[in-house]
């Protein structure tokens, strides 16, 4: 197992003299220090500063423990123990009940007491009350090393030169009998061996039945002991310095002393540690382990990548890698050819022509590209296949059976099938600017070339794609047919081809598809990609699901997982290749890297999120539930964490604040979220965390908060604001009716006016001139004999006058009360209006209405009776009806006046022409109708009588005459 490490000095914040590491319930580590107390979440140490007047005793620490209900346990170099719970710090300085000397370490057994090795002896802390360890108990001992608990509850603490244990329950320690020297260490296996480390006899697993020392001392002096979930044992050394790694532990026999041979790693400064001075270990939740030292912190995980870096490797060009069933994985670096051998490399062949850019194993042959030929490996040496042309070589890759495709630039596709070399497609294929080029499965070739274009070659026949289809990746640098159809990866992004069509696909960060030069299909339906950013493993339901959402991602591994380096971006052939077992290998700008599929490193453990800090505008506060802000306050910053620390940097994270956010956010690996513009109101933080496993917290971290309203903010000022503007609005309605009204009425007197000056000069002069002129006929007339023609046709132009006279008169009568205020209701207006009209034109005349009808403006009263009396007085002169009808009626919104008779009906020529020739009292209606926004509806049918409908909403008012605004509808019954 390889194992990645990562390095804080103090360069990158992190504190020197590192004594005690523990992990607090919520994920971070806290550190003890020379210099005081110190926290880290993995990206940011932070000092922990004491309120005002609580300091500790010492800024020392050399133990820690943070216990089963949370509570930091805090042990210092004079001696004296403090306690941080929940933000609140307790002391207990030293006394004859408390260790006066160097804390070693703290423990918590089963029953939640809390145990202290010092260098002044064994104390305990049973909730209430401490006590010194002594020989009243079976413990004579004034100093003791170390104090563990096992795991059958049995707590075992080496004190001066020997080894004692208290079994669960017990109340006397017991002796073993097993000698122990300075500064003694203890551990315990899974498999339940005891393991012990001091200066006089090194480190050795116990044989209880065997207590004897061993004669010669053992390898290692340990200052502390941890093992990682592989099994593994890890051993800062007091003696040589550095860290040690002894693999399968629990493989030892009982009673084996460790020699020197039996470890699997020894890292120290020279090999990269930031001090050899290093004390304390930790194995974190996640399998982790944390070495501290006096000159920083590093952190030992499994990683799932394997680098092979070797100066043989030039970093001046771009390797050619290949794997062949008869040769294995193979190599090329300038001009040399190698064979990966485990994590060496063996020369195999040197190019005689200049460098080898690209290798390919195709059936039983391997062929090596160069800029100027292509060459074909046997054990026994190379052979120039002499590629035609005279142009650079560039993309190559193999034809599916035993020989090659190669693009020459200028030239165009060269095949060369074991035997000979073919050029395809001539003058159809592009043969300038080709980057990628890939054998489908069906037997067609694809050419990816710069600026975005894709050229599909089948069957003698040639398609391109380009800007205009939706490609734009810029370069086409890789191309792989996967299981939801042709991927290719460029400079600037991935898109898929399927059924001949492009589809754009994105990544969370848009980024991590960027300089993707080696794709590779994976076993179980996934695809691998090798770029700018690393390689990123896509699983198969996200790219099963890519067609649709546009969206490919997964787990990155980059240089925080060990990745050497980058995707070499000037490869003319895949970056990734798959050996015979199923290892990925790839070629980076710093070496080779390689990851074994089915041996990845998975993180299980879920991670919980943690609301770490609240700050509005620029004040910080603490993250409590309730807290209620002042008016005003509108930008909020909720910081948070999470307690994975493998991978830090791919913890991805989401978070929403109910009553602001609809869905959840996307934050990625940011830790802060920011608020701006907030509204008053009540709000809930919640926040989500996943591991780089892609593995989510179940739960979400919450915080509640409020942003009180300003008093122009509240409801009820938004109420009272509403309640005045409504009655704002409604004073101002009704003023604006009452001068409509007061112009409306001012109207009807001006034209009420005109019309009794019209009155009376028709009937001062030309009524009067038609009665003179009677009268001169009458007298004419008299001087006739009675039998004289022209005495009777006198006397019929004096009828025919006497009858203009009258009509006349009524005329002059119409203009005198036309426009005169209606007093009376509309029902009995027209019902005396009938009965008058009856007694000149008899007819059965009738008048129903709703005993209730709602009240009408006065001058739309007025319109309405006119209306009416015009449809009375045509229905009883001109109908020839026999039965008249009025009927009212309060329909929804409206008031609905229906004027019938059983007549004649209405002329089809008048009905088309909407008048009678000569005549205006239909033109009338309609205007009438139209001034105040009813609806006039006339239906007749001849010898079936004529119905007027006049519909008028409630609350109508008169409105000024405009063309084209009458709404009536003559319409034959």
């Amino acid at each position: 197992m390889d194992y990645h490490r990562s390095t804080w000095t103090q360069r990158d914040g992190a504190p020197p003299d590192i004594w005690a590491l523990t992990q607090d319930r919520s994920g971070p580590l806290w550190l003890g220090t020379g210099v005081g107390l110190y926290q880290f979440d993995g990206l940011r140490f932070e000092r922990y500063n004491p309120p005002q007047g609580q300091g500790f005793a010492s800024s020392n620490i050399t133990a820690l423990l943070s216990d089963r209900r949370g509570r930091l346990w805090i042990g210092f170099y004079p001696g004296g123990i403090s306690t941080l719970d929940q933000g609140t710090l307790r002391h207990y300085p030293p006394s004859p009940h408390l260790p006066s000397g160097l804390v070693m370490r703290i423990v918590e057994d089963r029953a939640g007491h809390i145990w202290v090795a010092s260098f002044t002896g064994l104390y305990r802390f049973d909730g209430q009350d401490w006590r010194r360890i002594g020989a009243d108990t079976g413990f004579p001992y004034a100093y003791a090393d170390d104090v563990m608990l096992d795991s059958q509850g049995t707590l075992w603490v080496t004190a001066g030169n020997t080894l004692m244990n208290l079994p669960p329950g017990g109340a006397r320690f017991v002796p073993t009998g097993i000698a122990t020297g300075l500064y003694t260490s203890l551990l315990e296996t899974p498999g339940g061996a005891l393991w012990v480390s001091d200066g006089a006899h090194g480190t050795r697993s116990l044989s209880l039945a065997a207590p004897d020392a061993p004669q010669m001392p053992g390898f290692g002096h340990f200052a502390s002991m941890r093992l990682d979930r592989q099994g593994a044992l890890w051993g800062t050394d007091r003696r040589r310095g550095g860290v040690v790694r002894v693999a399968r532990l629990d493989a030892f026999a009982r009673g084996h002393a460790l020699r020197e041979q039996d470890a699997s790693a020894i890292i120290r400064e020279r090999n990269g540690l930031a001090s050899d001075r290093a004390i304390p270990l930790l194995a974190d939740r996640e399998g982790n382990i944390w070495v501290g030292t006096n000159m920083g912190l590093h952190r030992f995980r499994p990683s799932s990548v394997q680098g092979l870096q070797d100066e043989r490797l030039s970093q001046d060009g771009v390797y050619g890698m290949a794997f062949s069933a008869t040769h294995g994985l193979l190599v090329s670096s300038e001009r040399q050819l190698y064979r990966v051998d485990g994590k060496t490399l063996t020369w195999l062949a040197e190019s005689p022509g200049k460098r080898i850019y690209a290798v390919q194993a195709v059936g039983p042959h391997v062929y090596l590209a160069t800029w100027q030929t292509v060459y074909r490996y046997t054990p026994a040496g190379l052979r120039d296949l002499d590629v035609p042309g005279t142009g650079p070589l560039g993309a190559v890759t193999g034809d599916g059976a035993a020989g090659l495709l190669v693009m020459r630039e200028g030239d165009g596709l060269y095949h060369y099938d074991g035997t000979a070399w073919r050029r395809v497609g001539a003058g159809l294929i592009p043969a300038r600017g080709a980057t990628s080029l890939l054998r489908d499965t069906d037997g067609s070739v694809w050419i990816g070339y710069t600026g975005s274009r894709l050229v599909h070659w089948r069957n003698g026949a040639l398609r391109a794609f380009d800007g205009g289809d939706g490609l734009d990746i810029g370069t086409v640098s890789s191309l792989a047919r996967v299981a939801v159809g042709l991927l290719a990866g460029g400079e600037n992004g991935v898109a898929l081809l399927r059924d001949g069509q492009v589809h754009a696909l994105q990544a969370n960060d848009r980024t991590r598809l960027n300089g993707i030069t080696g794709i590779h299909a994976g076993r179980g339906g996934g695809v691998w990609l090798s770029g700018v950013n690393g390689v990123l493993q896509v699983p198969a339901d996200v790219l099963a699901r890519a067609p649709r959402s546009g969206h490919l991602d997964g787990r990155l591994y980059d240089t925080a997982d060990g990745m050497p380096g980058i995707a070499q971006q000037s490869a003319l052939a895949s970056t990734i290749v798959a050996d015979g077992t199923g290892r990925l290998w790839f070629t980076t700008n710093q070496g080779l890297a390689m990851i074994d599929p089915a041996r990845r490193h998975y993180n299980p453990v879920v991670p919980t999120a943690s609301i770490r800090g609240l700050a509005a505008g620029s004040v910080d506060y603490a993250p409590q539930d309730g807290r209620a802000f002042a008016p005003g306050t509108r930008d909020i910053q909720i910081r948070y964490g999470t307690s994975s620390l493998a991978y830090p940097e791919h913890v991805r994270f989401r978070y929403r604040l109910e009553g602001f956010d609809e869905a959840w956010q996307q934050a990625g690996n940011r830790r802060v979220a920011y608020y701006t513009s907030l509204a008053p109101g009540d709000y809930r933080f919640q926040v989500q965390a996943a591991n780089e496993s892609g593995v989510w917290s179940p739960q979400s971290a919450t915080l509640a908060f409020s942003v009180a309203p300003h008093f122009v903010q509240t409801w009820w000022f938004v109420a009272v604001c509403g309640l005045s503007l409504a009655a704002a609005v409604y004073a101002a309605w009704q003023w604006r009716l009452r001068r409509v009204s007061q112009r409306m009425r001012m109207r009807f007197e001006e034209r009420h006016r005109e019309r009794e000056r019209i009155a009376r000069e028709l009937h001062d002069t030309l009524l009067q001139s038609f009665q003179g002129l009677l009268l001169r006929f009458q007298a004419a007339a008299s001087g006739l004999s009675g039998d004289d023609p022209v005495r009777v046709a006198l006397e019929q132009a004096m009828d025919r006058g006497e009858e203009a006279i009258v009509e006349g008169r009524e005329r002059v009568h119409s203009l005198r009360i036309a426009e005169a205020s209606v007093q009376e209701a509309l029902p009995a207006a027209f019902m005396r209006l009938g009965r008058e009209l009856a007694q000149v034109h008899p007819a059965v005349f009738e008048v129903t209405a709703d005993s209730r009808l709602p009240p009408l403006d006065p001058v739309v009263r007025d319109e309405v009776y006119w209306i009416g009396r015009e449809a009375l007085c045509n229905a009883f002169r001109h109908a020839q009806a026999r039965r008249i009808e009025v009927e009212i009626r309060a329909v929804g919104g409206k008031v609905v006046f229906r004027f019938r008779d059983d007549g004649r009906g209405i002329a089809e020529e008048v009905r088309r022409r909407g008048a009678r020739a000569g005549h205006w009292g239909l033109c009338g209606m309609r205007e009438r109708a139209a001034d105040i926004g009813a609806e006039l509806r006339i239906t007749s049918t001849p010898g079936q009588g004529t119905q007027v409908e006049l519909a008028i909403a409630r609350g109508a008012r008169v409105r000024a005459r405009r063309r084209g605004q009458a709404r009536d509808r003559d319409v034959p019954a």
